[in-house]
C-alpha cells in the first residue's frame, strides 16, 4: 500500500462506524501512527463520558486528507486508560479514496440569521433565513424578503453541529445574486434566494465550517 495515501497529523477528526450493529458514527482526533502498526486516536466520548471500546470490534473509519475523504476497515487493537484515554486502531491494509471538489455543496436546511450593513436594509434585529444550500466558499440561503442587493457586505449567523457539539459561526459574506422563487409550493423554498460569497477571517470559524462540510460529504458517501 501507498504510504503517502494516508498523511494526517495530530489533531485531525476521524470518523467511525461500527461493521456490526446501528449506523451511530463516533467521531475521534488523530494523535499519531506508525506505518504497518498502528494508529493512535482519542477515545470516543458521549455526553461527556468516555465510552467503553470492546478490543477487535471492527469499524470503518472515515477522514479527510487533503481534498480527498479517505476509508479503510480497522479493528480496535488495545484501548488504553492512561495517561489519557486513546485507542490503537489496526494500520490499513487497503484504503478507498474520493477526491472532493474544494467548493462541492452540501443541501442542507439550517436556520439562520443576517446582518445587513446597507441603510436600505438595516433592522433593528437580524433577519430570519434558511440555509438551503451550503459549501465551504458559499450558500444559498432563502427568506422571506429581501436580505439585501448584489454587492452588499453581510454576516451569516447559523449553528452548526460538529463532532456531535452545536457552534455557533458568524460568517462575512457579500451578495452575489438575488432572485425570487414562487411557485406556490413551500417545499420548493418559495421567497428569495440570495447567494452568498464568504469572505470569512476567523480561523475558527474558517474550521468549523470546513469540519461541518466534510462531515456531511464523508456521510453522504458511506450510504
Amino acid at each position: 500500500m501507498d504510504e503517502s495515501v494516508l498523511r494526517l497529523h495530530p489533531g485531525d477528526a476521524l470518523q467511525l462506524q461500527a461493521l456490526q450493529g446501528d449506523d451511530h458514527r463516533l467521531c475521534v482526533k488523530v494523535i499519531g501512527y506508525l506505518p504497518g502498526r498502528s494508529l493512535l486516536v482519542t477515545t470516543p466520548t458521549h455526553h461527556g463520558k468516555v465510552m467503553i471500546m470492546r478490543e477487535g470490534q471492527p469499524f470503518v473509519a472515515r477522514v479527510m486528507v487533503g481534498n480527498r475523504v479517505v476509508g479503510f476497515n480497522t479493528t480496535i487493537v488495545r484501548s488504553c486508560a492512561r495517561p489519557y484515554p486513546y485507542l490503537h486502531l489496526a494500520y490499513p491494509q487497503e484504503m478507498e479514496q474520493i477526491v472532493v471538489r474544494q467548493a462541492q455543496r452540501i443541501g442542507v436546511h439550517l436556520f439562520a440569521s443576517v446582518v445587513n450593513d446597507n441603510p436600505d436594509y438595516r433592522r433593528d434585529k437580524p433577519q430570519a433565513a434558511t440555509i438551503v444550500d451550503l459549501s465551504t466558499t458559499g450558500a444559498l440561503v432563502v427568506a422571506g424578503e429581501q436580505l439585501g442587493e448584489v454587492g452588499d457586505a453581510v454576516v451569516l449567523n447559523c449553528s452548526v453541529k460538529v463532532a456531535g457539539i452545536d457552534r455557533l459561526l458568524a460568517i462575512p459574506a457579500l451578495v452575489r445574486n438575488v432572485h425570487r422563487e414562487q411557485s406556490g409550493d413551500v417545499a420548493l423554498n418559495d421567497g428569495y434566494h440570495h447567494g452568498l460569497q464568504f469572505d470569512i477571517e476567523d480561523e475558527h470559524d474558517a474550521v468549523t465550517l470546513h469540519a461541518f462540510v466534510y462531515e456531511h460529504i464523508a456521510r453522504s458517501l458511506s450510504e
